[in-house]
């Protein structure tokens, strides 16, 4: 009996080991949390901080029911209907991981052993731009209503350019609802402080901010190589949507551009272009309404095919969901379709590859509206919602940046191109502190390629080759590493890279730096 006993007792411990060893804690989750939720919810950010272990004990059952029901990580596209690059979506194990953990108690263990989180800056793009254009600062007069102001910034460049990247960085998301951002050609835009600046002042868009987007960075090597054009003698010019109850605050913003070299040849431009709108629609009182857009308008079908690389469907409050998508008859390519629109969580969401939209299709774009006590968003159901450009007025505005097709652009596989872009860096990492030395030679090289590089900390090595249109040729993990000299024979069986321009990357732990290497 007592032996039986002793074994039971052993039983015990030994099941008590197994679910101490099983047991997450902290350190755990910690990856998960990094790249899931930081990005947001950062010291600086436009949330609370969730970067630490002491910031889970604050607000973690606050962010298991926004887990639970869908509204954390914010994505608001149905990844059912269409896939985009970079999207915010939990995997199924690490949705379970992070929900067992709080529910377990959010237990800390060692919290040394965690890796070290991201670190974030005002900035989203790495390296140094081109230029840097400095906003004037406007005093808000938005006390009970929303104002558009519209100011204007020369660009002093002496000839024409090409832009590849840019990023809006407001002082205050909070001030900023949206900009829009256009080019003037004719540099002769005046700034319009009255507070009804809804014409757009420049003649070539080139893109939006909204809070919780990011920056807008085309691929920059060939077949895939885009741009925005920008004249010498031209202004950037903004439209600024300033919210209502801001009234004597300081607004005040500021452009990073990344241009093209001087003389760059090969660059196909990129368009941008709110091709989806309605402003006759009203929403009555206590009531709901479906409205559409479609583009063209009349009878015939667009005249060329266009290469779609993104989408950025727009609405307000009484919103509830939103379509887009090409047709021809019954034949429809999707684009977006978010089943539950969420005004203050909007994005531009990129193609994994160019998406092809044949001559002859139509864009068509729905908006579901909800203006009744059922929906707590919109402004005051007891009366109706008119299209229009405040806040509390309702909008369907959707754009579309493309280019004009080229044949192979559907094979492009854009989301590698990005995730492998030098300026596009994906877990908000401090490159110049994770891989402050990187370099490969020669270049160009016939057949064996020198790859050198530093780490801050040693971290698990990878390196990564790809073609020109963002297909992954090889790839070979290195181990755990804080610096390394390789060799590598290009021309071998493994390899046999033929005559060309490929992407080199090395990933070191969630950080990535890429070069552009040429084969002889």
């Amino acid at each position: 009996m007592r032996k039986q006993l002793f074994l039971g007792i052993l039983f015990v411990m030994g099941l008590c080991q197994i679910h101490s060893v099983k047991a997450q804690t902290f350190k755990d989750v910690a990856p998960i949390i990094y790249n899931n939720c930081t990005s947001c919810h950062h010291s600086g950010g436009v949330c609370f901080s969730l970067t630490g272990y002491m910031d889970w004990l604050n607000w973690g059952n606050n962010a298991s029911n926004a887990i639970q029901n869908g509204n954390m990580p914010p994505w608001p596209a149905d990844p059912t209907y269409r896939h985009y690059v970079k999207e915010r979506v939990l995997s199924a194990s690490d949705k379970t991981a992070l929900l067992n953990w709080i529910s377990n108690g959010m237990q800390a263990g060692d919290t040394t052993l965690a890796p070290p989180p991201p670190s974030y800056g005002n900035f989203q793009l790495y390296g140094t731009p081109d230029l840097v254009l400095n906003l004037p600062a406007v005093t808000s007069t938005a006390s009970t209503q929303d104002i558009y102001v519209c100011v204007n910034v020369p660009v002093n460049i002496t000839q024409d350019r090409y832009i590849r990247a840019f990023e809006f960085i407001p002082d205050n998301a909070a001030l900023v609802h949206h900009a829009v951002i256009t080019i003037d050609t004719t540099g002769t835009a005046v700034d319009d402080l009255s507070g009804g600046c809804y014409n757009f002042q420049g003649q070539i868009n080139i893109g939006d901010f909204a809070p919780g987007m990011g920056p807008t960075v085309l691929p920059f090597t060939p077949p895939a190589k885009f741009g925005f054009r920008l004249k010498q003698g031209s202004k950037m010019s903004f439209q600024l949507h300033i919210p209502e109850g801001t009234s004597g605050q300081l607004v005040q913003g500021q452009l990073r551009v990344f241009l093209y070299p001087l003389n760059e040849t090969g660059i196909r431009p990129m368009l941008f272009e709110t091709a989806l709108q309605n402003w006759s629609f009203v929403i009555p009182a206590n009531g709901t309404l479906t409205a559409s857009a479609k583009y063209p308008a009349g009878n015939a079908g667009l005249p060329v095919d266009v290469s779609a690389f993104a989408c950025f469907p727009h609405s307000h409050q009484t919103c509830t969901s939103i379509i887009n998508y090409a047709y021809k008859g019954t034949d429809t390519i999707p684009l977006v379709r978010i089943p539950t629109w969420d005004f203050h969580w909007q994005g531009q969401y990129i193609f994994k590859n160019l998406q092809k939209i044949p001559a002859t299709y139509k864009l068509y774009g729905i908006h579901e509206f909800d203006n009744t006590i059922n929906n707590p968003n919109t402004p005051n159901p007891n009366v109706p919602v008119i299209a229009g450009t405040n806040t509390n007025d309702e909008m369907l505005f959707d754009s579309f940046l493309y280019s004009i097709y080229q044949s192979g652009d559907e094979n492009i596989n854009i989301e590698n191109l990005l995730l492998n872009d030098p300026l596009f860096f994906p877990t908000g990492l401090d490159r110049i502190t994770a891989i402050p030395e990187f370099s490969i030679h020669p270049n160009p090289v016939e057949e064996t390629l020198n790859i050198s590089f530093t780490l801050a900390t040693a971290q698990f090595v990878k390196i990564g080759i790809t073609d020109m249109m963002g297909n992954q040729i090889w790839s070979k993990s290195l181990g755990s590493l804080s610096s390394g000299n390789k060799d590598f024979q290009l021309a071998n069986s493994n390899l046999g890279l033929k005559t060309g321009n490929y992407l080199i990357s090395i990933q070191a732990g969630n950080d990535r730096r890429s070069q552009v290497f040429t084969v002889k």
